[in-house]
């Protein structure tokens, strides 16, 4: 008995030289753990527990209702103080579109990252600003909390998958168009990948057309209010463009940004009306215009063979007509060793319907000065251009001026040039633009007077401005020669076309759309179906009707 005493003594001796004291301030009911295992409730504050004092471990305080305590606790010395920060929890409840998430949140420098239970709810620390929802596949939701202790918060999130994006508009309730097929309104998920262009839409407001969305889950589309412009014509069906974009065809109305606008209505066949308009809260805003007609158009029989130059510009063979505009143009007409070379503008060939290749001729006349010249009972200043219709055969003409007569032989489709002086030859300036500044050493010439211009035998140098742009070229004038420079500027306007057929092509691209707005180049451009190739002069906004074009206007 006395021996057991002895043992009894010796371990309780061996066990308090050999452990190490924490004495811990916290809640009372906690329960401590050291290394998980219990090391009793709290009673009272400090309470105190013993462990052994040969290894470090991890000190656990755990109360119902509130945040676990965790610190690691290095042996150091005989004892330690802890003071034990247990935060009041709340209970989250999510609603949530998918399973399997996870909750991030930071709470006392320590980040945590814990998966969503079956039960969909989580306590956490009431003391949390921030939780992060994630999933893979899905953009990450962040989540700002005002939580209140040992409350209850009922949460509904919806996770957006990577390859979608959730349209917000403000206002609300906006149409979502998604390449022009209406999906629904504003707030709607819709996928990345399934558009190339989604617009919104809402009464009184301006159309917001979206082609670049931000890699986020959502994107919210401001709506800007527009005031309404109402444009009606006659003819009625006439292309209305603001500031060269075109905007629809009389009757017109629709919503358009405050300010200052060039508004041009165009129809083929008319001529187009430009007005300066502004639009504003409390203007009229409403536009009623009559367009003037305006259609000379020259048709060409047997141009298979033939491959037309106008204005400096290759254009193609096989031309059916040029419908002109109001200013002149040359053509240069080639089929083999044969060149027919004339200007074109309205009314010259006296309402000519149609012009046979294969029997024309032109007489060409350049003189030093104005001089008038007679060609079967017609009169013009040189330079001067007479068209010829023929037999098959070559037939001798006469040609008389003040001063003399020619006498010349004419053949089909080919051009004769008479020079009445030795000592000059003559110009031609052509470019793919309307109305041009030009000049010659500096002085300036009338684009109206730039086809056959006389000059004495020299060197010159030929400025053209269009666009606050200055082209330059040198030239050398020799008797009794012709000479051509051209200037190409970069200049695309709007065209509106509109094509019930199956295809048709510009300028040799070809195109399916039955309606299209394109960015041609200024200057003479050739429409074809296939079956008929017209030319159209572009120099502003046009709207042209395919079918009346090659159906005969």
């Amino acid at each position: 008995m006395y021996r057991k005493l002895i043992l009894l003594l010796l371990l309780i001796f061996t066990t308090l030289l050999f452990s190490y004291t924490i004495n811990i301030t916290a809640l009372t009911g906690s329960e401590i753990y050291f290394d998980s295992q219990f090391m009793g409730t709290v009673t009272e504050t400090p309470f105190t527990i013993e462990v052994p004092d040969d290894k470090s471990g991890y000190l656990e305080i755990k109360k119902l209702g509130y945040s676990d305590f965790i610190a690691y606790i290095e042996l150091l010395g005989n004892e330690s103080q802890i003071t034990a920060e247990q935060v009041p929890l709340t209970k989250l409840i999510f609603d949530i579109n998918v399973d399997s998430v996870n909750i991030k949140y930071t709470f006392l420098n320590q980040n945590y990252d814990i998966p969503l239970p079956p039960s969909y709810e989580v306590d956490i620390p009431y003391t949390v600003e921030k939780i992060i929802i994630e999933k893979d596949g899905f953009f990450a939701k962040e989540i700002n909390l005002e939580l209140k202790p040992f409350d209850k918060k009922n949460l509904s999130i919806a996770l957006i998958p990577i390859d979608e994006i959730l349209l917000e508009s403000n206002p609300p309730q906006a149409n979502v168009f998604v390449d022009g097929k209406l999906v629904g309104k504003t707030p709607i998920t819709v996928k990345r990948s399934n558009f190339d262009i989604i617009s919104l839409e809402k009464e009184g407001y301006l159309v917001n057309t979206l082609k670049d969305l931000p890699q986020d889950d959502r994107i919210l589309v401001e709506l800007e209010n527009g005031i309404e412009l109402f444009v009606d014509s006659e003819p009625k069906d006439v292309g209305v463009f603001l500031d060269n974009e075109y905007v629809g065809s009389t009757p017109m109305k629709g919503l358009f940004p405050t300010g200052t606008y060039n508004l041009t209505l165009s129809k083929l066949g008319y001529v187009s009306t430009n007005l300066m308009i502004e639009l504003t809260q409390n203007g009229l805003n409403k536009y009623y215009v009559e367009l003037n007609p305006l259609l000379n158009t020259i048709s060409f029989l047997n141009s298979e063979n033939y491959e037309f130059n106008i204005d400096g510009k290759y254009v193609g063979k096989g031309i059916d007509s040029i419908i002109l505009d109001d200013s002149p143009h040359f053509v240069r007409i080639i089929s083999g060793k044969k060149s027919l070379e004339f200007p074109i503008y309205r009314d010259f060939y006296d309402k000519m319907e149609s012009i046979d290749l294969n029997k024309l001729s032109t007489v060409n006349v350049y003189s030093l000065h104005n001089t008038p010249v007679s060609f079967l009972g017609k009169t013009q200043k040189t330079p001067a251009f007479f068209l010829y219709n023929m037999l098959n055969n070559p037939q001798f003409v006469n040609v008389r001026t003040l001063n003399r007569t020619y006498s010349i032989l004419l053949e089909p489709s080919e051009s004769v040039d008479i020079y009445t002086g030795s000592d000059f030859g003559n110009l031609f300036i052509t470019t793919n633009v309307k109305d041009p500044l030009i000049y010659i050493d500096g002085q300036y010439l009338n684009y109206k007077d730039c086809f056959g211009y006389p000059l004495k035998s020299g060197d010159y140098t030929i400025e053209v401005r269009k666009f606050n742009e200055i082209k330059q070229q040198k030239v050398t004038i020799s008797p009794g020669e012709k000479s051509f420079v051209h200037f190409e500027f970069d200049s695309h306007v709007p065209v509106k076309v509109d094509f019930t057929g199956e295809k048709y092509t510009i300028n040799g691209e070809e195109f399916t759309h039955t309606e299209k707005v394109l960015y041609l180049p200024s200057g003479p451009n050739l429409f074809s179906n296939g079956e008929m190739s017209v030319v159209i002069f572009v120099n502003e906004p046009m709207y042209v009707d395919l079918d009346k074009l090659f159906g005969g206007l």
